[in-house]
């Protein structure tokens, strides 16, 4: 592939602009001259600037691949697996192998379950004092 200033064989491309270049237009940390001087002699495409346009820390151009952000996949908040469920009461993650019911985890099922079993004794003890009371109140 040849330089898009002079037509030889190039060997990088420049951080700014992508542009491929030689080893003679590649200047300091891979920028061509264009991007580092703000012209070059011979380049159709001059631009002129008061100071110098390559000062600032480069950390790659926009062709090249960069570092991917780190992050983390939501996790079930028991087995550490990939999930997509949140909890509406408790807003942890949670896996299929630990849903509860209607869009719970298994603990907040549990714990509104445990509700519904101490209604249901306290109603089904009052029943049974009231039929005591009925069979052996005369």
């Amino acid at each position: 592939m040849p330089c898009h200033i002079c037509q030889v064989e190039a060997i990088t491309r420049c951080h700014t602009c992508g542009e491929l270049i030689c080893a003679e237009h590649g200047g300091k940390d891979d920028l061509c001259t264009r991007c580092s001087g703000g012209f070059v002699a011979g380049d159709p495409r001059t631009r002129i600037s008061d100071e110098l346009l390559g000062t600032q820390q480069h950390h790659g151009g926009w062709w090249r691949p960069q570092e991917a952000e780190t992050y983390t996949p939501p996790s079930c908040y028991e087995c550490q697996g990939l999930t997509r469920a949140v909890c509406r009461n408790c807003q942890c993650n949670y896996c299929r192998d630990h849903a509860g019911p209607n869009g719970l985890c298994k603990d907040c099922g549990r714990s509104a379950n445990l509700g519904l079993y101490i209604i249901a004794a306290i109603f089904g003890l009052v029943t049974v004092l009231l039929l005591c009371q009925w069979f052996f109140g005369k």
